[in-house]
């Protein structure tokens, strides 16, 4: 294994081609593959020639920095193309049978010694890629939405990752300006189970009292956040929000973490085919209406980070930083229970527990613990 310089992508949309670009624009080699040479054609002229253009007319670049980030990226519609490339990043839609298949034909068409990492933002890594030889080459590379602008990435080992992949990993994310925080493999890895829990149990109360502005409203006062979480499912896709919310409910509802029952709201709303109205609907003012929903937001923060660290799926430091960095909160969950007094904080836990939204993490069995050492 060498150095990477050469990067495949394997589905050329909004992920894959923001990877892509972020990748070339830090003077990587690019080589995109789509189903056809028509999507190869139009991908291009729509993720890469458009984007670049209008990048151009706004004065963020010059002409001659565009021609250099377009040289370096070519696209194909056949795996053999991709035999050059040191490291394949697979950004298709999130199905897994059709991971499954991409890692397999990469397996059979590009050098053994190059990187294959998943772009999945919930499946196993694992389970994706059990059928390539050599596993110890094989991780996951979790972008987060945009990835043009979120500076986040998770690098993610599952058992067979060698260190000489991880290492190259996550040196190539810091030359791509992310700030990469290590994960082992597990359900959403570390940042998405936070978030995807927190929207979970912040829809389930969406209904006569509570409107989808008030709830957005309590999350950006929960989380001293800027923009609410309703508004961002509006604007990361309802579907995506629905299905992510399902596959993380199978993964782990039954297992000694627990997670929330999807929410009938958010399943309505997905089936609607619209976004939140975060205009209309009463808005509650009454503070201790407010508070019930946004004590069981940070309640379920609480316990399912503090699970996350009980586990090793990520350290308490790198979950800090993850979720500030990819959520753009102000404080981590541990700062947050820190802050507030660890009595307040495992009430808080004993609450969401008793809800059975979550198992108890083993921490807070044993009584109030001292505070987190950040």
């Amino acid at each position: 294994m060498g150095s990477i310089e050469t990067v495949g992508i394997v589905g050329f949309n909004v992920m894959g081609a923001a990877i892509g670009l972020n990748a070339a624009s830090c003077g990587y080699r690019v080589i995109y593959k789509e189903l056809n040479d028509e999507l190869v054609r139009t991908t291009y002229d729509r993720w890469v020639k458009s984007g670049l253009e209008k990048r151009v007319a706004k004065g963020k670049m010059t002409q001659a920095e565009m021609d250099k980030v377009t040289g370096l990226i070519s696209g194909t519609a056949g795996y053999k193309d991709l035999a050059p490339c040191d490291l394949i990043i697979e950004a298709a839609v999130e199905k897994m049978d059709l991971k499954i298949q991409i890692f397999k034909d990469l397996d059979k068409f590009c050098r053994p010694d190059a990187i294959l990492a998943s772009n999945t933002s919930t499946f196993l890594i694992e389970k994706l890629m059990a059928s390539v030889s050599h596993p110890s080459r094989t991780a996951g590379l979790h972008y987060f939405f945009p990835a043009n602008i979120n500076k986040l990435v998770e690098v993610i080992r599952q058992k067979e990752t060698s260190d000489e992949t991880f290492n190259a990993l996550m040196a190539f994310s810091g030359k791509n300006n992310k700030v990469p925080i290590a994960v082992n493999d597990f359900p959403g890895f570390a940042i998405n189970p936070v978030f995807i829990s927190s929207y979970m149990v912040l829809v389930a109360f969406c209904g006569d009292t509570y409107s989808a502005a008030t709830l957005d409203e309590i999350s950006k006062q929960a989380l001293g956040v800027r923009y609410g979480i309703m508004w961002v499912l509006n604007n990361s896709g309802l579907g995506t929000a629905y299905h992510a919310a399902v596959s993380m409910n199978d993964y782990l509802a039954d297992s000694d973490v627990g997670f929330p029952l999807v929410p009938e709201p958010l399943k309505t709303q997905f089936e609607k085919g619209k976004p939140w109205d975060l205009e209309g609907g009463p808005m509650v003012d009454d503070p201790a209406v407010l508070n019930v929903v946004k004590e069981r937001l940070l309640g379920s923060v609480f316990t399912i980070s503090t699970h996350l660290i009980e586990k090793r799926v990520v350290s308490l430091k790198d979950l800090e930083l993850g979720i500030k960095t990819a959520l753009a909160w102000p404080k981590g969950p541990f700062s947050m229970m820190n802050d507030m007094g660890m009595a307040e904080a495992a009430r808080l836990v004993n609450m969401t527990v008793e809800s059975g939204t979550f198992k108890r993490p083993k921490i807070f069995a044993e009584g109030v613990p001292s505070a987190w050492e950040l």
